[in-house]
């Protein structure tokens, strides 16, 4: 016994060397990029959030992994006892989601990407597909904020490029109650989708159970995510709903995992449901089940065939399929998205992947690594790992870039798959003797002091965007011209309903040319918004203006538009 508990030690201390100089890599390289290449654009802020938000979790989990696992964790009695009222989970991550959303957040919709899903969520409580734009704005539309817009020709509508699914949940849930509940309600779906997982491959394990569980909760993106408006808590729940399902199996199990996968597949984009399906199906063929898997094989060609097909019916029903510069087809995107792979892209993803494991549980990664170490062999371990990989490696060619994501965000639906893997660890970790005061330690660390740093980090960026968006609901007037280029993602600003009912219409500055300025003021109230009433979003997010002279040029413009009209005729 004593020697099996040695082996268990010693494996543990290699895993943990093993982490620890991966991270030391991924950590050199992040840092190689920053200094020696001084980054701009897109660039300069995947390097911010690495220094300000995910370098030191990085350093203290490199720390835990090479000095802290000596020996193995082992369960303590409170988390034993944690099993009996495991719904307590879910429960919780509801209720901290959505207070979080509504204090932390302030109930702000911070990036374009959250953005669409209101902005479509209007267009279908309408029962449209699009929203037509009057005349003026046809010729103007570039200053309403063209961006993730399907490029109708003409402008003569605009409804956002995104598949519908996710829009359309938010809209029913906002029927109901606060749509703000949304991603808390699917964050906690799907930790009770982990728990049936996770009694139905470890039955007499509750060790086993309790961990998984543990290690979605102690998620700071999961948490985070949760709080936002962003279409990733979705994929999270409905993945791990389908593989419930999945493992269910019968008809009533894979019926429901079929029409499980249709929802997930129209989400928001359609590749991101597919990837994580795609390891399961390989299973399929492992075993011989060649039935299910052709069922399975010819279903989700349909759903994909039918998906793919969303944005020419979607653009011909709101008004046109005819391109303006614009690329309608998921073809032509993935081509564009290709062309533009290069060496920062995996100078990207070493940040990309250092920032997923610095918003994770403190022991997520060291369980992992055992999990796939003793569980190697098992085919739908394998799976789950697949499903990690083949994300990653689809980000790195297609877009590595994340923009905002509080973690990384394109790997958000796979981390079921990483919880399960740590309790696939954590079951190879049963009945051997290891420390119960190393599993309680990163469980206090993880809730009382990682979460909640993360929490106040995400808020430090969203309350000043929510306090200069409030600042403009304020402002009297008809249109609020935006100097979206003085301070970083100032064009977020700039969002407006479908129907343009909303008051003070916003305006990017960077679009609006000199005879639509002149126009406007002449017809409506204009005030603008500039670098002064910018300058919360600048202190936390330092960066080079860009556009002021041309945001100036405007506003004298329009002041002498206003004076012309206050003299009396001759």
């Amino acid at each position: 016994m004593m020697g099996d508990v040695n082996g268990m030690n010693d494996r543990m201390t290699r895993d943990g060397k093993a982490i620890f100089y991966v991270l030391g890599i991924l950590m050199l390289l992040a840092f190689a990029g920053i200094l020696i290449d001084p980054v701009q654009d897109k660039r300069q802020f995947a390097a911010f959030l690495f220094v300000r938000q995910d370098a030191l979790f990085i350093l203290i989990l490199m720390l835990l992994v090479r000095f802290g696992l000596g020996t193995a964790p082992a369960m303590p009695r409170w988390a034993d006892k944690l099993g009996r009222f495991w719904w307590s989970i879910p429960v919780f991550l509801l209720l901290i989601c959505w207070i979080g959303h509504r204090l932390a957040f302030d109930g702000y919709a911070l990036t374009r990407d959250e953005q669409m899903a209101l902005f479509d969520g209007f267009i279908y409580r309408y029962a449209r597909l699009g929203w037509p734009l009057p005349v003026f704005w046809q010729d103007n539309a570039l200053a309403l904020n063209q961006q993730f817009i399907l490029p109708i020709a003409g402008h003569r509508a605009w409804l956002s490029d995104y598949l519908p699914v996710h829009a359309l949940a938010r809209t029913l849930v906002g029927m109901v109650v606060d749509p703000g509940l949304t991603n808390p309600l699917l964050t906690a779906i799907g930790a009770i989708a982990l728990w049936r997982i996770a009694r139905r491959l470890w039955p007499h394990d509750g060790g086993a159970q309790v961990a998984t569980l543990l290690l979605y909760a102690g998620s700071s993106q999961i948490v985070v995510m949760g709080m936002s408006s962003y279409a990733m808590p979705g994929y999270l729940a409905l993945n791990l709903v389908w593989l419930a399902l999945f493992l269910r199996g019968g008809a009533s199990g894979h019926g429901f995992a079929v029409c499980v996968g249709l929802i997930a597949t129209g989400w928001h984009q359609p590749i991101f449901h597919p990837l994580f399906v795609l390891p399961f199906f390989a299973m399929l063929a492992w075993q011989r089940r060649w039935r299910l898997l052709c069922l399975y094989g010819l279903i989700y060609a349909g759903i994909g065939l039918a998906w793919l097909a969303w944005p020419h019916f979607a653009a011909n029903a709101a008004g046109g399929a005819a391109m303006q510069g614009g690329q309608i087809g998921y073809g032509a995107r993935i081509t564009m998205l290709l062309s533009g792979f290069d060496g920062i892209s995996l100078w990207l993803m070493s940040l990309n992947l250092l920032r997923f494991v610095a918003w994770q549980h403190l022991l997520l990664v060291p369980l992992v690594v055992t999990g796939v170490r003793f569980a190697w062999r098992d085919p739908l371990a394998l799976s789950l790992l697949a499903g990690l990989i083949l994300p990653v490696a689809a980000a790195t060619l297609l877009l590595a870039y994340q923009g905002h994501g509080w973690g990384y965000r394109y790997l958000h639906g796979i981390i079921g798959n990483a919880c399960l893997l740590g309790g696939y660890g954590w079951s190879a970790l049963r009945r051997r003797v290891g420390t119960p005061a190393l599993w309680t330690a990163a469980n206090i660390a993880t809730f009382l002091g990682v979460v909640p740093v993360h929490i106040a980090l995400a808020a430090s960026i969203v309350r000043p965007y929510a306090t200069v968006s409030r600042a403009i609901d304020r402002t009297n007037s008809d249109m609020v011209v935006i100097d979206d280029l003085a301070a970083a993602f100032g064009g977020d600003l700039v969002s407006n309903r479908p129907d343009l009912g909303n008051r003070p219409v916003r305006l990017m500055a960077s679009q609006l040319d000199d005879h639509a300025m002149m126009a406007l003021c002449r017809m409506h109230s204009v005030a603008f918004i500039g670098e002064e009433q910018l300058a919360p979003i600048q202190r936390v997010i330092p960066a080079e203006e860009t556009s002021t002279d041309r945001f100036r040029r405007l506003e004298k413009l329009c002041a002498s538009v206003r004076r012309a009209a206050r003299q009396p005729l001759a």
